[in-house]
């Protein structure tokens, strides 16, 4: 990556966040405030930018949440970036990562001895979206359904990214969504993912397909 800072933005849960990381992945600065996207996404990256003593024409690249997560979120900082790198084709890299390989990647540098676990977030009544960890790694997401859901008898986690209308899933634990560890874990293989434009993460119809804990495994 460019020796300029690179912006990142993260409107999928509840909060906006904003920060600018160095060369060294450490952050520059890192803003995140309660409140609508509409209303703070920008507020909140000007912040980002002051504090850091840089402006936009200066960013290298940007990193974004492609989601899962608030639709309304995700599709403003998109139409922000969009706008930006019109503006500075300069700094027109992109890097997208996903909410729930965030959260999986931070999960495990804190509790290096979990091989097994499922983390999950809304998607719609009676649907999730699925994030499998196997062998101390994150595996690829489904979309489940409440049946596949009760049926996983290992470490359960969810990630509670808007205002839901289901109930949490039972034995599953609450995970907190902090794009601040990005810092800790961008450096993963799996983590950033270079994109020509911005890309947003779809759970569609496609994806629903049937799921066992069982699929990944050789």
């Amino acid at each position: 990556m460019s020796p300029k800072p690179l912006l990142v933005i993260d409107g999928s849960g509840s909060t906006v966040f904003a920060g600018v990381l160095d060369q060294n992945d450490r952050w520059l600065a890192q803003v995140q405030r309660e409140g609508a996207p509409l209303e703070d996404l920008f507020p909140t990256i000007e912040s980002a930018l002051q504090e850091a003593g840089t402006h936009l024409n200066e960013i290298s690249a940007y990193l974004y949440c492609e989601g899962p997560g608030s639709v309304l979120g995700l599709r403003l900082c998109a139409m922000a970036i969009e706008t930006w790198i019109r503006l500075y084709p300069e700094t027109a890299k992109l890097y997208k990562y996903n909410s729930l390989q965030l959260c999986a990647l931070a999960l495990l540098h804190d509790s290096p001895d979990l091989q097994e676990a499922l983390l999950v977030s809304d998607w719609k009544k009676g649907a999730w979206n699925a994030l499998t960890i196997e062998n101390g790694k994150p595996i690829s997401i489904d979309v489940i359904d409440d049946t596949e859901l009760v049926s996983w008898k290992g470490p359960l986690y969810h990630l509670p990214q808007r205002k839901g209308w289901q109930s949490l899933p039972p034995g599953a634990q609450t995970i907190e969504y902090s794009p601040a560890r990005i810092a800790e874990v961008c450096q993963h293989p799996m983590f950033l993912q270079a994109t020509k434009g911005v890309q947003l993460y779809s759970s569609c119809i496609n994806t629903f397909q049937k799921w066992t804990p069982t699929r990944h495994r050789a």
